[in-house]
């Protein structure tokens, strides 16, 4: 029993020396060393101090406070050491406590004496307040910080109660500039408590957090007043609000031009070399899974990779379909495994046997087969697929085998969308071929992740439809300011290099021509507001008179080499919206809210589809959403023979749409399940998940 006391005031001992409390910190900081390397960081650097430094060690070694790991040849602290550092800091700190001082306990982990100037120099440097009024700031948060009865003061406190001083003398405008931007303890722990649930891991967990920060700062500092309130209010919806102004959401990438130059970092990415023009089929393939990683970090949304048919065909000619296949499959497990499964951005391979190229149908064809077939493989491999396909609609009703194909990957959870040969489209149906023919790119970025609320508008309109589309063309002001000043601020990213591959200068993609697309939301609640029992006919002009309004306004505010478009979309936000109504305006005096909020894109079941009221009103409201129409068929309920007749169906007369169905599936094992089984069939877990084949 008295070995126990007797061997406390031996470490005691030890520790009293401050060069050995130091080379317990130096190690405790800064990991494994070597004895060279914590000699020279303890301060001991003259051979005269070697003797000195050695004896030091020996008495810790001994002590068992750090130990000597023989085969990397470093120190390292024991966990003993490392509850004696503990301690000692916890002694320190009790004792500054307790001398009556002020005491802070710093970001850096330090505690020091309280120092009124350091409030002083932040309110002058940070927020830009004059120097006699800062002083005055000062005095006052220095007396009411005396008056606590606290054990310590934290910066983050001290910051709170300067705050809340320029709050209540009218001096929000500094308040803006001072205030912290981070995530209330409660947020913290609600996504760890979250955290793994949604698929995400470490590395998803920690962008969450960083993007909270970055919202918080687009909405203070970085976007005009008005835009921020009118975002605030649900008059407007920011989507990735996290990354809006550092990175764009859509980039439409041509692999013909990788094809023939390449792809080149320009040394912006001194890790990466220059990405050579395939001379066969492995090669086309490790180009795009090289390029994938590459460009998906530059992108909010979506990377759409055009013509990867006329890509790979030409590499075909010697090769068999199933060899080319299982080239593909390894394509698509690369791309996937560099993907995060709730994180953007999706990637999407563009399909269009129709375009020509000197490879020939045939050719393509192969090509095409080959790649479904992949994806198949795939779809069944993965249980929440994140690359999409984009296939070009059948030119003739004889030419639709591969509609066969893309049903049954529907219905086994795949996504796949379809488009009219020849156009450029990204799997929500974004349009980027808004520009002035002559500022249209190949490889383009599109800015999209902003939404209007219109049904805000016919609720404040009082069923007055002139003065609905007068305030809709204010709104659309707010929008066109707030897009126009997102350009700039990615302007900016791209000058300071913080986007390699899109940055100025790159060969790759063109940062001149940036269509910039708002999405209107709640069209219908919209049109039933303001004609409440309307006939279809009339409810149809009066959809074409808003998007008139819309567009006409949208051009108005258009410059030179910019193009503003109006887009129907599906895009966050109509939930978030709606909700936002519902409490204003009572949920009663709201139309019917669906689980997606307000009615956004499209949906039809193939009896819309034989509707000629129906299609020609979509027909109208693709004219007037240039930037982008989203038109879903619902099917959910239909085997692939079904799906195949909607698909068929809606060829003709939709030159863009996706197919909705829901796919259960298990986290546990990754099985496939029928939608909404609680538990797996497979091994009977009850950990099940679901998602849209239209997300």
């Amino acid at each position: 029993m008295q070995a126990a006391p007797r061997r406390v005031r031996t470490i005691y001992s030890v520790i009293a020396s401050p060069q050995r409390l130091e080379i317990l910190k130096i190690l405790n900081v800064k990991g494994p060393l070597t004895y060279s390397a914590l000699k020279s960081l303890a301060g001991f650097k003259s051979k005269k101090e070697s003797g000195k430094f050695a004896y030091h060690l020996r008495k810790l070694v001994r002590q068992l406070l750090i130990q000597l790991n023989r085969q990397e040849r470093k120190y390292t602290v024991t966990n003993l050491g490392r509850l004696v550092l503990n301690l000692t800091r916890q002694i320190e700190e009790q004792s500054l406590i307790e001398s009556g001082k002020l005491y802070v306990r710093t970001t850096r982990q330090a505690m020091e004496e309280f120092n009124a100037d350091k409030i002083l120099q932040s309110l002058v440097k940070e927020a830009g307040m004059p120097v006699e009024l800062a002083q005055k700031i000062t005095s006052e948060t220095e007396s009411r910080l005396y008056k606590f009865q606290t054990q310590y003061l934290t910066a983050p406190l001290i910051r709170e109660m300067v705050n809340s001083l320029l709050v209540e003398q009218n001096l929000e405008e500094y308040r803006h500039k001072l205030t912290r931007l981070g995530l209330p303890v409660f947020d913290v722990t609600q996504l760890l408590a979250r955290a793994g649930g949604d698929g995400g891991d470490a590395e998803s967990l920690l962008h969450q957090t960083g993007k909270s920060v970055f919202s918080e700062y687009l909405l203070l500092e970085q976007l005009p007043r008005d835009v921020s309130d009118a975002h605030l209010n649900g008059d407007i919806h920011i989507s990735q609000a996290g990354t809006w102004a550092l990175i764009p959401d859509t980039v439409f990438l041509d692999l013909l031009s990788v094809r023939a130059s390449g792809f080149n970092p320009k040394g912006r990415l001194p890790g990466v070399p220059m990405l050579q023009g395939p001379t066969n089929l492995e090669e086309a393939v490790n180009v795009v899974a090289n390029i994938a990683p590459l460009i998906k970090k530059e992108a909010n949304q979506e990377v759409v990779f055009r013509n990867f048919l006329q890509y790979v065909a030409q590499f075909t000619r010697s090769r068999t379909k199933k060899e080319v296949a299982d080239a593909l499959s390894k394509l698509f497990d690369q791309v996937s495994s560099s993907l995060q499964p709730m994180q953007r951005p999706a990637v999407t391979l563009q399909l269009d046997v129709y375009v020509k190229d000197d490879a020939g149908r045939e050719l393509m064809d192969k090509a095409l087969g080959a790649t479904m077939d992949a994806y198949r493989d795939y779809v069944e491999m993965v249980p929440r697929p994140e690359v999409r396909l984009l296939l070009a609609k059948p030119a003739k009703s004889e030419e639709t085998w591969y509609l066969k194909e893309a049903a049954a990957l529907i219905f086994h959870g795949g996504k796949v969308s379809f488009f009219q040969s020849g156009q450029k489209r990204s799997s929500l149906g974004i349009n980027p071929d808004v520009l002035p023919q002559d500022h249209q790119g190949d490889n383009v970025s599109v800015l999209h992740n902003l939404s209007i609320n219109l049904p805000r508008l016919s609720y404040e309109s009082n069923q007055d439809e002139t003065y609905f589309r007068a305030k809709l063309s204010m709104l659309m002001g707010v929008a066109s300011d707030a897009l126009l000043t997102r350009r700039r601020l990615l302007e900016r990213v791209m000058n300071k290099g913080l986007l390699p591959t899109l940055s100025f200068g790159s060969d790759n993609v063109s940062s001149d021509s940036m269509p910039l697309v708002m999405n209107l939301v709640g069209l219908d609640e919209a049109i039933y507001g303001l004609g409440r029992e309307a006939a279809p006919a009339a409810r149809a002009e009066l959809a074409s008179k808003i998007l008139a309004t819309a567009s006409q306004s949208a051009r108005e505010r258009s410059g030179k080499g910019e193009r503003l478009a109006i887009a129907l979309i599906e895009e966050e936000g109509a939930a978030r919206m709606a909700a936002l109504d519902a409490e204003r305006y009572g949920r009663a005096n709201l139309q019917s809210l669906e689980r997606r909020g307000y009615s956004q894109a499209a949906r039809l079941t193939m009896e819309d589809l034989g509707n000629a009221e129906t299609m020609a009103h979509l027909a109208k409201l693709g004219q007037g959403a240039a930037g982008g129409l989203s038109v879903y068929l619902d099917a959910t309920a239909l085997d692939p023979r079904g799906i195949y007749n909607l698909a068929a169906s809606a060829s003709p007369s939709l030159d863009f749409f996706g197919v909705e169905r829901l796919v259960s599936f298990c986290r546990n094992c990754g099985s496939k399940l029928p939608a909404k089984t609680e538990r797996c069939t497979k091994c009977r877990s009850t950990a099940t998940a679901q998602y849209s084949t239209a997300e």
